[in-house]
C-alpha cells in the first residue's frame, strides 16, 4: 500500500483523512509510503482454481470525499455512487493475475493495495511399474507416481503409502506458477516371506487457507515372485534337452541341478532347457550337471478379436454408480477358443465361474475413474480386452445462492445471483436450472474432463423492478445420469429485497377523528419502499408531532406526512379534523338590553358545531326581538352535536334606561313650613339621582339608598323657582322638573300668565 503524491492540497479534508497525511508525512521515509492503510479486500486473498471464476470487494473507511478504484488484469473499476467499494469478478483464466486496489485521498495523493492472488490446479495422478531386480531372497521393485497438470507446483506434496501407512513423503522446489507435469520414484523390496504389498501414492496441494482433496493413485499389488529350483533329475550322458509348458512369474532364467537322479520340474510353456554333463567312471548317473534354460514362449498362431467380440458379453456393458456404493460386473465370452476369462483391475475380487465366465465384485466405489479391463485368452495364446462404460458420480453436498453484488439491491439495475455447487462429479454430466418460484428461467450446462469432486458456479443476471421485492429464485443442480436416476438437488430460496423510493400507497386527503380516541400512528395511511420506510407527521405548525400522542380539538389542521428510506423521500398533504362534544365556558350572569333581540350570550364549543336550545324554568323559549324588563330570570342554554350534550345554566339581566313614576310637578309654597321634595327613578342598572337647583341657606340634601331628598326649612319666597330632579345610568339619562310657586301666584301660574317666566326659569 502506498501513497503517491508530491505535494499537498488546497482541498479541505475531514479530519480524520488529515491525521492520515500528517502521520504519512511526519513518520514515512518516502512519500509514496501510507502509514496507516485504510483500505480493507474481502477476501484478504485469492486463492481460486485455474478456469474458475473469483470475486473481490475493496472498501475503505475514508471516502467522504474520495473515490477508491480497483484493477484488475489491467482493467479498472471504480466505485458506485453512493458506496465506499469497488465489487468485481472475474475469472482466473491467466497463472499471473496482478489485481491493485487504490484509494484517491486528493487530487495528488492516492494510497494502494496489492491482491495476493494464487492460481492452482489440482493434479491427476498415476502408478507404474518401472522395473524390477532379483536381490537373493528379496525382489526389488522400482515405482514411479506421474503427476499431470499441477500448479503450483512448489504447493505440491506426495506421499506414498504401503499397505495404508505412510512411508516416504516427496516435495518440490520451483517459482513458476504455470501448471507441470512431475514424478516421485520410490524403490521398494519384497521378501519372499513378505509374499505381496499395496502400494499407492498421493499428490495434494497445500494452499494455506483452501483445503483442497489429495489426488489418489490407483492402489497395486507389488508381490515376491519365486525362482524355480532343480530336483530329481534323471538323465543320459552328455548333452539333453528338456522341454516342459511350467510358467512362472517371471520366467527362470537359469536352472542348476547338482545332484543325480532329479526330475527336473521345469515352467509350462518353456520351449527348452539344454544341460551338459561330466561323465563318472563308475556310474552312468549325471553328476554337477548345469542346466540353463532360457524363456522362449511358443509362438501362437496369428488371430484377431474378432470372433471373440462376438462371442463376448459384459453384464452392464454400462454402469452409474454412486461413490461408496458396491458394483458387480460379469465378463463371459462363449466360444470354444477361449481357456480363460478374467479381470485386470486393481480393485475389488473377481472370481472365475468357469473358464469362460468372471465376475469383478467391488464391494465399495473409493476411485473416482473405474477402468477395468475384461481380458480373454485363446488356446494359441492369443489374448484380447475389453473395458465396460463406469461413471461414478456423486451429488453435490450443498447447492446454494448468493448474490454476487453485497451491496443492497436498487430498483432498475441489474444483478447478479450465484449458484454455488460444492463437491459434485462428473461435472460435464452436470446441468445447472434457475428458477424464479417455479418458473424455469435458463439452463446452464457444464462442461469439465475432470472426473473428481469439483465446486462449480453459475450466474444469473437480471434488471430489478419493485415487483421483484419479495420474489425467491434457486438454482437446481442435476446430474444428467439418465431418468432412474437424475435427481436434482434444489438450494434454498433466495429471496429478492429491491431498494426503491418510498411512496404513499393509500391515505385519504381528509380524515376525521374523535377527540382522545386515536393517534396519528393509527391512521389508515399505507406507504410502500423498501428498505421500510419511516413515516413523520408535521403539524400545521411544522412542528414534528408525537405519533403516539392522543388527538384533541387542538390538534385540527392540515398535517404533511413525510416517508423516507436510504433511497428516497416522499410527502403527502393530510387535512386532520378532531371532533368533540359540546361543551360550555361561559360566565353565569349576562345583561342584554330592552326591547333587543335574545342572542345566545356565549358560543359553546363542539364539533361538528353544536345546535343550540334557550330553556326557561324548563321551558323552550324561542327567539324574540323585543326583550322586555320581565324577560330577566335565570336561562339554560343545551347545545347537541353527534358526540353529546351540554347544559349551561345563567341568569339574564334586562337593562334600560332610568324611568319616572311621575312627571314634571309644580307645588304652592306655604311660607314658613318645610317642604321636602324626592328625586328618584327606575332603571337597570339602578340609576344615578341628584338635583339641580339654585342654591340657598334653607335647603338640605340627604341620600337614602338611591333616592336624593331635599328639605326646605320654612320655606320663603326666595324658594320659588325650577327644580330639576336628573336620572341616569349607562343606558340613558331623563330629567323631571318640580316648580315651586309663591303663594298667591299660583292661579295665575295656571292660567299661564307667567310662562315667559318659567320657561326661562327651566
Amino acid at each position: 500500500m502506498r501513497l503517491l503524491g508530491s505535494g499537498g492540497s488546497s482541498t479541505t479534508l475531514p479530519l480524520r483523512m488529515l491525521v492520515i497525511l500528517t502521520l504519512t508525512i511526519l513518520f514515512c521515509g518516502s512519500v509514496d509510503s501510507c502509514l496507516y492503510n485504510p483500505i480493507f479486500l474481502d477476501p484478504p486473498e485469492i486463492i481460486g482454481e485455474y478456469g474458475h471464476y473469483a470475486s473481490l470487494n475493496c472498501s475503505s473507511e475514508f471516502l467522504e470525499q474520495n473515490k477508491i478504484f480497483l484493477t484488475v488484469k489491467g482493467q479498472t473499476i471504480d466505485d458506485l455512487p453512493y458506496t465506499n467499494y469497488v465489487f468485481h469478478e472475474f475469472k482466473l483464466d491467466d497463472w499471473n493475475i496482478d489485481a491493485k486496489c487504490s484509494v484517491h485521498l486528493n487530487d495528488t495523493h492516492k494510497c494502494y493495495t496489492d491482491v495476493d492472488i494464487t492460481v492452482y490446479k489440482n493434479p491427476e495422478v498415476d502408478i507404474l511399474v518401472k522395473r524390477k531386480d532379483a536381490m537373493g531372497e528379496r525382489m526389488q521393485w522400482e515405482l514411479q507416481c506421474d503427476i499431470f497438470n499441477v500448479a503450483p507446483v512448489q504447493n505440491l506434496t506426495v506421499h506414498w503409502y504401503k499397505n495404508d501407512h505412510l512411508i516416504r513423503t516427496n516435495s518440490f522446489p520451483g517459482t513458476t506458477k504455470a501448471a507441470v507435469n512431475d514424478s516421485s520414484l520410490l524403490t521398494v523390496n519384497i521378501s519372499r516371506e513378505e509374499n505381496a504389498a499395496l502400494f499407492r501414492c498421493e499428490a495434494k496441494l497445500n494452499m494455506r487457507s483452501r483445503s483442497l482433496p489429495a489426488a489418489v493413485s490407483q492402489t497395486i499389488n507389488i508381490s515376491a515372485n519365486e525362482v524355480p529350483t532343480a530336483r530329481d533329475v534323471t538323465t543320459a550322458r552328455g548333452s539333453f534337452n528338456l522341454t516342459s509348458e511350467a510358467e512362472t512369474t517371471p520366467p527362470p532364467e537359469f536352472v542348476e541341478a547338482n545332484t543325480a537322479s532329479h526330475q527336473l520340474n521345469m515352467p509350462k510353456n518353456f520351449t527348452g532347457i539344454n544341460c551338459s554333463a561330466t561323465e563318472d567312471e563308475e556310474s552312468a548317473t549325471l553328476n554337477n550337471t548345469l542346466c540353463v534354460g532360457d524363456t522362449k514362449k511358443a509362438h501362437p498362431p496369428e488371430a484377431t478379436c474378432d470372433t471373440l467380440e462376438k462371442a463376448l458379453r459384459i453384464t452392464p456393458p454400462e454402469m452409474v454408480v454412486r461413490y461408496g456404493d458396491s458394483v458387480v460386473l460379469n465378463c463371459s465370452v462363449d466360444d470354444p477358443e477361449v481357456i480363460l476369462v478374467n479381470w485386470e483391475t486393481d480393485y475389488g475380487s473377481r472370481e472365475e465361474t468357469n473358464p469362460f465366465t468372471s465376475t469383478l465384485t467391488i464391494k465399495k466405489v473409493e476411485s473416482w475413474i473405474l477402468k477395468p479391463i475384461c481380458f480373454a485368452v485363446s488356446t494359441n495364446g492369443f489374448q484380447c480386452t475389453w473395458e465396460p462404460v463406469i461413471t461414478v458420480y456423486k451429488t453435490p453436498d450443498s447447492v446454494s445462492v448468493t448474490a454476487v453484488d453485497p451491496g443492497p439491491m436498487i430498483e432498475g439495475k441489474e444483478y447478479q445471483l450465484r449458484c454455488n455447487i460444492q463437491s459434485v462429479a462428473p461435472v460435464n454430466k452436470l446441468r445447472v436450472k434457475w428458477y424464479r418460484g417455479d418458473e424455469c428461467l435458463h439452463t446452464d450446462p457444464k462442461n469439465s474432463s475432470l472426473l473428481i469432486p469439483q465446486n462449480e458456479t453459475s450466474f444469473w443476471t437480471f434488471p430489478l423492478e419493485r415487483g421483484d421485492n419479495g420474489s425467491t429464485f434457486r438454482c437446481e443442480a442435476e446430474l444428467q445420469l439418465g431418468p432412474e436416476l437424475s435427481s436434482p438437488t434444489s438450494s434454498a430460496p433466495y429471496t429478492v429485497l429491491v431498494h426503491y423510493k418510498p411512496s404513499f400507497k393509500r391515505c385519504p386527503d381528509r380524515h376525521t377523528v374523535v377527540e382522545n380516541t386515536l393517534r396519528i400512528s393509527q391512521l389508515q395511511c399505507e406507504t410502500d419502499g423498501y428498505p421500510p420506510p419511516s413515516v413523520k407527521w408535521y403539524h400545521p405548525s411544522q412542528k414534528l408531532t408525537d405519533l403516539n400522542k392522543m388527538l384533541t380539538r387542538t390538534d385540527s389542521g392540515l398535517y404533511r406526512a413525510s416517508v423516507s428510506n436510504s433511497i428516497g423521500n416522499n410527502s403527502i398533504y393530510v387535512d386532520i379534523t378532531v371532533e368533540y362534544p359540546p361543551s360550555f365556558n361561559c360566565k353565569i350572569r349576562y345583561e342584554a338590553k330592552m326591547n333587543g333581540e335574545l342572542k345566545t350570550p356565549c358560543e359553546p364549543e363542539g364539533s361538528p358545531p353544536p345546535t343550540i336550545t334557550w330553556l326557561k324554568n324548563g321551558a323552550e323559549v324561542f327567539s324574540t326581538r323585543h326583550l322586555k324588563k320581565e324577560h330577566s330570570g335565570n336561562y339554560t342554554l343545551k347545545a347537541t352535536n353527534k358526540h353529546g350534550t351540554a347544559q349551561h345554566t345563567f341568569y339574564l339581566e334586562i337593562l334600560y334606561p332610568p324611568e319616572f313614576n311621575q312627571g314634571n310637578t309644580s307645588e304652592e309654597i306655604i311660607p314658613g313650613q318645610n317642604m321636602t321634595l324626592d328625586c328618584s327613578a327606575e332603571g337597570n342598572p339602578e340609576p344615578e339621582t341628584h338635583w339641580n337647583f339654585t342654591s340657598a341657606e334653607n335647603l338640605h340634601m340627604a341620600t337614602v339608598g338611591r333616592h336624593k331628598i331635599m328639605t326646605i326649612t320654612r320655606a320663603t319666597s326666595t324658594n320659588a323657582g325650577h327644580y330639576i330632579c336628573v336620572a341616569s345610568n349607562k343606558l340613558g339619562r331623563v330629567t323631571r322638573s318640580v316648580l315651586l310657586i309663591e303663594m298667591g301666584m299660583y292661579r295665575d301660574w295656571l292660567r299661564g300668565k307667567h310662562f315667559g317666566w318659567l320657561q326661562s326659569g327651566l
